[in-house]
């Protein structure tokens, strides 16, 4: 059984006959969302006619109900860089090309992450790198120079030294996310730690949670993932069977491995 859903009241002697609502696991059920089916239909195909504007969104044959997504202030690249000794936020710099991503940042994704476990390394890195330079337009963080810089010399595919927490990259991020936790902008604290995660972290993992922090700016966020990993075929959505044969060093699929080979004795 769902968890959720919607149901219309049938309870001829109440005044809310014919009325629908929606029932959740934890909190029961509500009226309101509309008098009559009628009249939520009537709702719903208006929403389709409004399209993106009111959420609706198509991908690969699937239709999506998105939160239609409020305009956002932009970066401006006058800010000056902070003080080395400015108290902030200190950085995560410990990520890693080699780290292992575990399947369940790609069983998110459905069929786009299917593609990404399967496709070439050196097509996913590319990928990796459009994503998060559109992630950094989108947020405004590519205004800052310091941040442009280090995307573009990173696109190419300049090895960029890893910073300490007084870098000129790092300092402006770290400002960011200071400017996040002051404005409570937890979607702009995301965005400034992917820029840090895709420069100097695994290129899977990033390609996974940059495409995740764009869902909050953009509801193309789909097509534009599926155009930078090249336009593939798209495969099925993927099972437990899928991941459980995947071998891609850079993935962590054991469990599923297990429990494939289980399968196959």
């Amino acid at each position: 059984m769902t968890s959720d859903g919607l149901l219309m009241d049938c309870r001829t002697e109440r005044d809310s006959f014919g009325a629908i609502g929606r029932f959740f696991d934890e909190t029961g059920t509500r009226f309101g969302q509309a008098d009559s089916l009628g009249g939520y239909l009537a709702e719903l195909a208006d929403m389709l006619e409004r399209g993106q504007e009111a959420g609706v969104v198509t991908f690969n044959g699937r239709l999506f109900w998105e939160a239609p997504l409020p305009a956002r202030p932009q970066c401006s690249a006058d800010e000056p860089l902070p003080a080395p000794d400015e108290q902030l936020p200190e950085l995560d710099l410990s990520h890693s090309p080699t780290d292992l991503l575990h399947v369940s940042h790609l069983d998110g994704h459905e069929e786009l992450g299917a593609l990404i476990a399967v496709l070439p390394y050196e097509q996913v890195v590319e990928a990796a790198r459009k994503q998060l330079r559109r992630l950094a337009v989108e947020t405004g963080l590519n205004n800052y120079p310091e941040v442009k810089a280090a995307l573009d010399a990173w696109e190419r595919g300049v090895a960029l030294p890893r910073p300490d927490q007084t870098g000129p990259l790092a300092l402006r991020l770290r400002a960011v996310l200071a400017q996040a936790d002051t404005g409570r902008d937890v979607t702009r604290r995301w965005a400034a730690e992917k820029i840090a995660l895709g420069i100097w972290g695994s290129p899977y993992r990033s390609v996974c949670e940059s495409a995740e922090t764009r869902s909050h700016f953009t509801l193309d966020w789909r097509a534009d993932l599926h155009a930078d990993l090249g336009h593939p075929s798209m495969p099925p959505i993927p099972d437990d069977r899928f991941w459980g044969a995947l071998r891609n060093p850079a993935i962590d699929s054991s469990w599923y491995a297990a429990q494939y080979t289980q399968d196959q004795d």
